[in-house]
């Protein structure tokens, strides 16, 4: 495992870099976090994750879009395009740092929405992998202005509305240019105009994962699972318990195998 910077000078990532094991497969793993609290969250998981698609063969990198973790600046005028512009960096430096010629994405949650963006783009991309995607970018950003106003009638002030219109919520803030450039991101305006093999994996059922598999069941390259794990990431109980969405992390690492 090799912790280091990479991309431009201006906005440069953190990544972690898992060179393969055993088996020399043509192909590297890119992995897309979520957002906010649950990037947190699933920290574990996806450096899991990461550790298991090394061992079966893969040369994979994690790292941390421009302005979260420990990657350059903060949110502010930080849009949804620039993750979206990360995780092609992301894409070129593990091809270039394990001279593969592929590369497959795997997304959580808002990861998901935005690698799928990057695969309708970039010709690397030799698959994509969408855990619990969101489905769109605005219901999301609508949700999270729900929770947020619940809090507050709650009487909480951990989740707040800024002047400006930033979000701040459980700890993290989305700025109103990111929330409007997200804003425009559907997954269903990009999978059907994918030419390579899709998987969605979830960990539970919801009417929009079912959305996505009936828009795609017909497509012979298209992998549909249901691995039944917990799921809610931004839950925080008050000893702050950490999920471990074992199924699912499994289910992934099968599908790659």
């Amino acid at each position: 495992m090799e912790a280091f910077y990479f991309g431009p000078s201006e906005s440069y990532l953190f990544g972690v870099f898992h060179p393969r094991q055993g088996m020399n497969r043509d192909e590297a793993v890119v992995l897309c976090n979520p957002f906010g609290q649950e990037y947190l969250r699933a920290h574990k998981s996806v450096r899991r994750l990461a550790i298991n698609l090394a061992e079966q063969g893969y040369s994979v990198l994690r790292f941390d879009y421009r302005g979260t973790g420990d990657s350059a600046g903060d949110l502010t005028a930080v849009t949804a395009d620039h993750w979206v512009k990360d995780i092609g960096h992301a894409i070129q430096e593990v091809m270039d740092m394990s001279a593969a010629r592929r590369v497959a994405v795997v997304g959580l949650r808002l990861g998901g929405l935005m690698a799928a963006h990057v695969a309708r783009a970039n010709s690397a991309v030799s698959r994509l992998v969408l855990w619990d995607p969101i489905i769109d970018g605005a219901a999301y950003v609508d949700g999270i202005r729900a929770a947020i106003a619940e809090a507050q009638l709650q009487g909480s002030d951990s989740r707040i509305v800024a002047e400006d219109g930033t979000l701040h919520f459980n700890g993290f803030c989305m700025p109103p240019e990111f929330q409007e450039t997200l804003r425009a991101m559907r997954l269903d305006d990009v999978t059907p105009q994918l030419r390579i093999p899709i998987a969605q994996i979830v960990s539970h059922e919801h009417d929009d994962f079912m959305g996505v598999n009936r828009s795609l069941d017909s497509r012979p390259d298209f992998h549909f699972e249901l691995a039944p794990a917990p799921h809610n990431w931004n839950y925080v109980d008050h000893v702050g318990g950490i999920l471990w969405p074992k199924p699912v992390i499994d289910a992934i690492g099968q599908y790659f195998d």
